[in-house]
């Protein structure tokens, strides 16, 4: 990563392995799925499937890197 002067915030990510480690109601206090904890399963299986091994923590993040991690956001200078 190189450095720079610009401002960057990061959101925090967790690793998708982690949280498939859980039990449904620990998982169910991290996550939000329409289909509920075995729903947010799937969907995380299949992340890594895809090659994500990381969930980001906001769902607005509109940056992240090939492995799910979000790879950050520069503030604009005023």
């Amino acid at each position: 990563m190189t450095l720079t002067s610009t401002p960057t915030t990061f959101h925090i990510h967790i690793p998708v392995r982690v949280l498939l480690g859980y039990g449904d109601r620990r998982l169910g206090e991290i996550v939000t799925h329409p289909e509920g904890v075995e729903g947010a399963r799937k969907e995380l299986r299949e992340m890594l499937e895809d090659g994500a091994i990381y969930l980001v923590c906001d769902s607005k993040c509109d940056n992240r890197k090939p492995d799910g991690s979000c790879a950050g956001h520069t503030e604009k200078e005023a």
